[in-house]
């Protein structure tokens, strides 16, 4: 149906004509002035939550600058409308979704024209990965299985419907399901932000398996194995009770074992992509990083704030004004001279100092690390981009943007001359109290031997496996894998991270001979530990190989390859320092 109310021409559905009549036309242009709380914001739409005649909705307003110069306007249809005719197809096909209420192209705000989406509220309701968190955080094991067990059969259900109905969200991610408790421990999820929506298509099998991995790019670092096979066997069950109810309904091509490993390697494809998108990002201006110009040539790039905060980085939890850099930043060099911080390190390879500053009131320790070149070739090199600071900058920010937790890089900082890199900094936070693992096992709280030690071991055995396992699995291989660029964070829960950026690389694709490299320079690295065991050794190693589909005795082979590696490291090591010592006198 289409009325005029406040001077505006509406589409909405049956009923709402006086809710729309009873709204000022200026509320629309002013949402702020009527009390309407914003929820969301970003550089093409805002959400508002607002009280209308008794009842709560949500507003949606979409801006409809033209992109591409002109274009969009001719190659695609508003997203306003786009969103407004999915909601109304799932409510036709009995799919849970946010409900439709109205919506018009013409709202005129600060000078530009929007288009509003009104929408019923679904309240109370949380997106679906922090209900998920909510329900895992649970301290009653019973009824956290239960309500886990619900929520999956739901969750299955509601995306079985939704595929037969011809009905493919294209932005499946867990912030677009919103989980609305209806009855005590009762929950229903639905789905939001539609304008992504393809619908009235039958889903061909790629098609699912695409979706499917959406969805699984989230719950793959925060379910259980069992909990996500439950969730595909619930699917495959629903979708057989929905196959005649539609007809874009159809059978799936391909059965349970072969839709586990299509959407394994689907997920990682989707992970990849996701990666690079935020890769890019990192090297631009937008809104979570800045470009500097700053005095004596310097240019570089800045972390501005950052998307998802993490307990452990006092940096992430920061919002810093490229003004701000600009001025702690004016005269870099002088951050690494006499007084200005405590010298980490100051070799032929590196200058690396610790300092504090100050950003708007927040103190905040960074490492400032300065590459040197030792030879006349290396220094030759290095005038070629991109600068080992660059590449720190850029792995730095890959391995976060892949869950791989390292120390977050801040600032990268370059001065060049013509195409040439004169000189070149790269400043990342630096975590109080945190110590490299190999100073934590040589000088433990408890000696290694001691239950204490062993409980410690164990407790480290159980980060480590899952650590570097993430960081292979993710496409990276570490050449200089020690213990002592393994960081130990103790607070607020024990946790590593890599640091010392320079030895990782991009490696795709996967080869074992990078995971033995890695696990031998591991190894060598804590050979003389005291307290350090076989056992222990050999206890990470089958933790390190036990995963979904892989053999019980995955260990021996790798156990073999990495000692046979370990020896011939040793011997390299053993001529090295004889080499030091015939022309350094010192090894």
């Amino acid at each position: 149906m289409a009325s005029l109310a406040g001077g505006r021409i509406w589409r909405h559905r049956p009923g709402y004509e006086r809710l729309l009549a009873e709204v000022p036309g200026e509320a629309w242009t002013d949402p702020g002035a009527q009390g309407w709380q914003c929820v969301k914001q970003n550089s093409r739409r805002e959400v508002w939550r607002a009280r209308l005649r008794g009842g709560v909705y949500y507003l949606k307003y979409f801006d409809q600058r033209n992109r591409w110069g002109g274009l969009e306007r001719w190659l695609r249809r508003p997203a306003c409308v786009v969103e407004w005719d999915g909601g109304l197809y799932a409510l036709r096909h009995g799919i849970a979704a946010a409900l439709p209420v109205a919506y018009t192209l013409d709202v005129r705000r600060g000078g530009r024209r929007w288009a509003v989406l009104v929408t019923e509220a679904l309240e109370p309701a949380l997106p679906l990965h922090e209900f998920w968190q909510q329900l895992r955080g649970d301290d009653d094991p019973r009824r956290r299985a239960a309500d886990t067990a619900q929520l999956i059969e739901q969750l299955a259900e509601l995306i079985a419907r939704a595929h037969q109905a011809g009905f493919e969200h294209l932005d499946m991610h867990a912030a677009n399901l919103l989980v609305q408790t209806v009855a005590p421990r009762c929950y229903r999820p639905v789905f939001v932000d539609l304008q992504s929506a393809r619908r009235g298509v039958p889903l061909s099998d790629a098609a699912v398996v695409r979706n499917l991995a959406q969805l699984n790019q989230w719950f793959r670092r925060h379910a259980t194995i069992g909990d996500r096979l439950r969730f595909l066997r619930a699917y495959l069950r629903w979708r057989h009770e929905f196959e005649v109810l539609s007809p874009h309904g159809r059978p799936l091509g391909v059965d349970f074992r072969a839709l586990v490993q299509r959407l394994a390697r689907q997920a990682a494809r989707h992970a990849d992509h996701l990666g690079a998108q935020r890769d890019r990002r990192s090297r631009r201006d937008g809104r979570y990083f800045a470009r500097l110009r700053l005095p004596g040539g310097w240019r570089g790039v800045a972390m501005t704030r950052c998307k998802h905060a993490s307990a452990e980085s006092k940096a992430s939890q920061l919002e810093l004004r490229p003004d701000t850099w600009a001025r702690v930043l004016r005269d870099p060099l002088r951050l690494l001279a006499p007084g200005g911080g405590r010298t980490c390190k100051d070799s032929h390879s590196a200058t690396v100092c610790r300092t504090v500053l100050e950003l708007d009131g927040t103190a905040l320790g960074v490492i400032i690390k300065r590459p040197r070149a030792r030879t006349l070739w290396r220094r030759l090199v290095q005038l070629w981009p991109p600068s080992r600071s660059a590449r720190g900058w850029r792995i730095g920010h890959a391995l976060l943007h892949r869950d791989v937790a390292t120390a977050r890089p801040l600032v990268l900082l370059e001065r060049r001359v013509g195409p040439f890199v004169a000189d070149s900094l790269l400043i990342t936070e630096a975590l109080p109290d945190a110590i490299d693992l190999e100073s934590l096992l040589r000088r433990p709280p408890q000696p290694l031997t001691s239950p204490g030690g062993r409980a410690l071991k164990q407790h480290l055995t159980a980060l480590l496996v899952p650590h570097l396992r993430r960081l292979l699995d993710r496409g990276f291989i570490h050449r200089d894998c020690k213990a002592s660029n393994l960081l130990v964070v103790p607070e607020p829960a024990l946790k590593l991270l890599w640091i010392d950026l320079d030895g990782i690389r991009r490696a795709r694709p996967w080869t074992r001979d990078g995971t033995v490299r890695a696990l031998t320079r591991l190894h060598v690295s804590l050979l003389d530990v005291p307290g350090l065991t076989r056992t222990d050794r050999l206890r990470f190693l089958r933790a390190f190989t036990a995963r979904f589909g892989a053999p019980v005795d995955a260990w021996r082979s790798l156990w073999r390859a990495v000692a046979a590696a370990a020896a011939r490291k040793l011997r390299q090591q053993r001529r090295r320092r004889a080499w030091k010592v015939r022309h350094y006198g010192r090894a």
